[in-house]
């Protein structure tokens, strides 16, 4: 009878706390803010007349390039195998415009390797977004590294 009493008062108490709760604080509210993308896009070319394997990789990035003393930061980057096809390559780089600051200096580049070997890149900075002209649409052209 004891042990009955025991179980009883336990239950009782615990109902009693669960109707303790407020449900309000359990119920919070977050709000999503929707991400705002942006995007540059472009050719990829070379003025030699060279024929790329299938393997050969491409690679083009856009980075924050503002602070001289430390490396870029990647902000989009877009790799592809040639597969057989040869230049022009297009690309399109996706990015979120929150991450975009007025006072810093973005540029595109882009660079192509054969079994890890650095075939072609740029040489020159293409500026984009912030740029005087808010560039979001360009063509590189690629240097030969050999």
């Amino acid at each position: 009878m004891k042990k009955l009493l025991v179980l009883v008062m336990t239950a009782a108490a615990g109902i009693g706390l669960v109707g303790c709760q407020n449900a309000e604080e359990s119920s919070a509210t977050v709000e999503v803010k929707p991400v705002e993308m942006a995007f540059v896009e472009g050719s990829i070319y070379y003025r030699e007349r060279i024929a790329l394997p299938d393997n050969a990789q491409v690679s083009v990035s856009l980075q924050d390039i503002s602070l001289a003393d430390a490396p870029s930061v990647l902000l989009a980057k877009q790799e592809f195998e040639a597969n057989g096809n040869q230049v022009p390559f297009y690309f399109k780089l996706d990015y979120n415009k929150a991450n975009i600051l007025p006072q810093h200096t973005y540029s595109v580049s882009a660079r192509i390797e054969v079994d890890g070997e650095l075939i072609f890149i740029t040489d020159t900075v293409f500026p984009v977004i912030t740029d005087v002209n808010q560039t979001h649409k360009l063509d590189l052209m690629l240097v030969n590294a050999r």
